[in-house]
């Protein structure tokens, strides 16, 4: 079976592009040929089946993608789907509709698209390229049930080539928290971390508005870690990351804050999560999160707003505390009770492991994926076979 992928690709700095990377490496473990084909700013000189072509600063950006995925000739097409991967102007990734219209007609294969930002609410602009491309591909995937139940009911139809596949993690990672935190210069300590863009509905400032608090309570040997970066182009984030340093300088224990600003590698990352004992993500605004996962696979409890995707992970797996997204007393004390409780961080750590291993570590999820392509490939095929049958 050979399969094109469409996405971000490391060197790019981006979530998805981590989670290609780890899915499409489980997937070639399971005897599958995958050929990347990614933005001009991803990719590694000499990396084989990796072709950067996408520049959205071209205006036949469309016509390479389409060419491309043409010369390799795959068995499925598999596209990942965020919108400012693909946009141009704010186009809402309007883009991708002539390509996607030429592939569905022009060729044989499949066409499958991962989709990783739906909301329960979707403003008029989403619900329209997704009641247009839900038509045009063979079949969507999406990480969480409440994405799928959403889709129904915002476009106000019954959907039937949509697919619940979980964001994976990696399954029996070897790491050492303390040489992370060697690394890092705080060996010894006690870590709150929080990673990721520099982004309002994250809610770095919430911890860090509460840190002295914190901080106060859980004594001289807890530090906070704050690690990410604001993405080139977006204002907002860099005035987000502005403002979050000056909070920083307001705190009275800003000595035991290490703010690492960075646009990581997934290795870097990795190492980063690895050092933290308690992961805290209260979001006000998420779909699901690839940070819970990593901190997952790593053994890392989390404390997490509870909003639908971080809500279903955290109680299916046991692997952390819920707080309502609104609230920053509870918060605070949940914050407090997991990073001095040392025996109930082991249990929650343990439980966020066996979740990994048992049902969303890479092995699993990239056998769910396999499935539903030879399903595709088989329900091609039978339509083909029928349409040679009609034209006897």
């Amino acid at each position: 079976m050979k399969i094109a992928w469409i996405s971000s690709w490391p060197s790019r700095p981006c979530g998805i592009a981590t989670y290609s990377l780890e899915l499409v490496e489980a997937i070639k473990k399971e005897g599958v040929e995958v050929h990347i084909i990614c933005h001009t700013d991803g990719g590694k000189p000499g990396e084989k089946n990796v072709y950067p072509v996408i520049n959205l600063k071209e205006t036949d950006w469309q016509d390479k993608l389409y060419l491309k995925v043409k010369q390799i000739n795959p068995d499925i097409l598999h596209i990942q789907h965020e919108y400012g991967l693909y946009s141009v102007d704010a186009d809402w990734s309007a883009g991708l509709f002539r390509p996607l219209f030429r592939w569905r007609i022009e060729e044989n294969f499949p066409i499958v698209v991962t989709f990783h930002s739906v909301y329960s609410e979707l403003g008029e602009e989403r619900k329209t390229f997704l009641d247009i491309i839900q038509r045009v591909i063979n079949a969507g995937i999406v990480h969480e049930y409440h994405q799928w139940l959403a889709l129904h009911v915002n476009l106000g139809r019954i959907i039937d080539n949509f697919y619940i596949i979980p964001h994976g993690a990696k399954e029996n990672v070897s790491f050492s928290r303390e040489d992370a935190k060697r690394a890092l210069g705080l060996e010894g300590k006690k870590i709150i971390g929080m990673i990721g863009w520099f982004t309002p509905t994250k809610g770095f400032h919430r911890v860090i508005n509460m840190w002295d608090s914190i901080s106060k309570k859980t004594g001289s040997d807890t530090y906070l870690i704050l690690a990410g970066e604001a993405r080139e182009g977006e204002e907002v984030q860099k005035e987000y990351k502005r403002k979050l340093l000056s909070l920083v300088e307001k705190c009275k224990n800003k000595d035991k804050i290490k703010v690492i600003i960075k646009n990581f590698s997934p290795e870097e990352y990795e190492k980063v999560v690895a050092s933290f004992d308690v992961a805290v993500l209260p979001y006000t605004f998420i779909s699901q999160s690839g940070t819970l996962a990593h901190s997952f696979s790593l053994g890392v409890p989390a404390v997490a707003s509870s909003l639908e995707g971080l809500k279903a992970e955290i109680e299916a797996s046991g692997g952390g505390i819920l707080v309502p997204p609104d609230d920053n007393e509870e918060l605070r004390k949940a914050i407090v009770t997991l990073i001095k409780d040392d025996t109930l961080r082991e249990k929650l750590s343990q439980k966020a492991l066996r979740y990994v291993k048992e049902k969303i570590g890479w092995s699993i999820v990239a056998k769910k994926h396999i499935k539903l392509y030879e399903k595709l490939i088989r329900e091609k095929k039978s339509l083909k076979d029928l349409k040679k049958e009609a034209t006897l």
